[in-house]
């Protein structure tokens, strides 16, 4: 069976799968791209974006944040 890979691009920003969370500029976001939709959430609190070292998030080669490993 194939995987299908999807690519995503907003506000200039490019990315691979659907599930992916990204706070878009274009509506006052930072333009980071979140692992997922908890990680989106964490870093937006009470309207403003967080920086996510500030959360302990690790960024992937390709720019994804996500939660570090062991």
């Amino acid at each position: 069976m194939a995987t299908e890979i999807l690519r995503m691009h907003c506000c200039g920003v490019e990315w691979v799968g659907a599930d992916r969370a990204h706070c878009c500029r274009r509506t006052g976001g930072c333009g980071a791209v979140y692992d997922d939709a908890a990680l989106w959430d964490a870093h937006r609190r009470a309207g403003r974006c967080r920086d996510p070292r500030e959360l302990d998030l690790v960024q992937t080669r390709n720019g994804i944040w996500l939660r570090p490993t062991a």
